[in-house]
């Protein structure tokens, strides 16, 4: 798994819509997505039959092409895919419970392509058999740089492959995550996780198509500063042993330094920049903050909204 010695991108939303996320290509995926979809009910036989005609004709991918000519919608396309892979696959009503920002970048093609290829990109960098990479914080410098929903996001989608996945808030302050992600919330939150971390191993999951767990603020008696506390750590030392990747949201950091500390404890990080506003030097001191702090800067998310 490489290491990264400098921040460098590993995805932007920044894109122009090309095709459907995770398409099918070549002549073994045309037959197989043509498949699937005919089963599915998606398309009829005829209809699988233009798709070549004008495959072979004017090039591109089997599903896209089912797409221009009307006989699937993308979320069709998409399903088909998730089966195609082995892949879980999102739910109808599970679409309909999310939060509305969430469901927008994943409905969004040319956004859930730029997070997909993120996902995979924390694939090959952190999340693998290591325990010391099973956490990962989410790092925004400013206000509006889209660290939590870059969190549900990313956290989704690495759902989506069949591995378990737990989002932690720690905006103790102003939590937003769980009305981000939405679906069913578990009772049981940050404060009862940092009393009894084994009691975190295993949570509801948001939706009933993926194992995907928000764990939020929660009691009056959760104090500010309970992400930097020793505390913490031991939780989440005792958490990378029941899931499979943990992503932590965090504050803005030039707000409230408590978000390096949870940096710090997650031992990785990945950075939001806001296209257009977040200036390099800003980064680069980011950067030598988090070296300093013995902490691996995994890669840089651009964001543009």
């Amino acid at each position: 798994m490489p290491k990264l010695n400098r921040l460098s991108a590993i995805g932007t939303n920044d894109r122009e819509p090309s095709a459907t996320p995770l398409a099918d290509s070549g002549p073994s995926g045309n037959a197989q997505i043509g498949a699937i979809l005919i089963d599915l009910g998606v398309i009829r036989l005829e209809q699988a039959e233009r798709v070549l005609e004008m495959q072979r004709e004017r090039g591109g991918r089997f599903g896209d092409v089912a797409v221009s000519l009307g006989f699937s919608t993308r979320p069709q396309l998409d399903m088909a895919l998730a089966l195609q892979r082995g892949a879980p696959v999102l739910l109808p009503d599970d679409r309909r419970q999310m939060g509305a920002g969430l469901r927008a970048v994943i409905d969004d093609v040319a956004l859930s392509r730029a997070y997909t290829d993120a996902r995979t990109q924390l694939e090959l960098r952190w999340f693998g058999d290591d325990p010391e990479r099973t956490a990962l914080a989410v790092l925004g410098d400013a206000p509006g740089d889209g660290r939590t929903l870059a969190t549900a996001t990313l956290g989704l989608l690495l759902a989506m492959t069949g591995r378990r996945v737990l989002l932690i808030d720690t905006c103790i302050e102003a939590p937003r995550l769980a009305d981000v992600v939405g679906g069913i919330r578990p009772a049981l939150g940050l404060a009862d996780a940092l009393a009894r971390p084994e009691s975190a191993l295993r949570l509801p999951s948001s939706f009933e198509s993926v194992e995907l767990s928000v764990l939020a603020p929660n009691g009056a008696g959760l104090g500010a500063d309970a992400s930097a506390s020793r505390g913490f750590a031991s939780m989440l030392a005792t958490l990378v042993s029941g899931w499979d990747a943990i992503l932590v949201d965090t504050p803005a950091l030039s707000l409230d330094r408590r978000a390096l500390s949870v940096a710090v404890r997650c031992s990785g990080a990945l950075v939001l920049a806001r296209i257009g506003r977040t200036r390099m030097a800003r980064m680069e001191e980011l950067r030598r903050l988090l070296a300093d702090s013995g902490v691996e800067a995994v890669g840089v998310l651009a964001n543009r909204f």
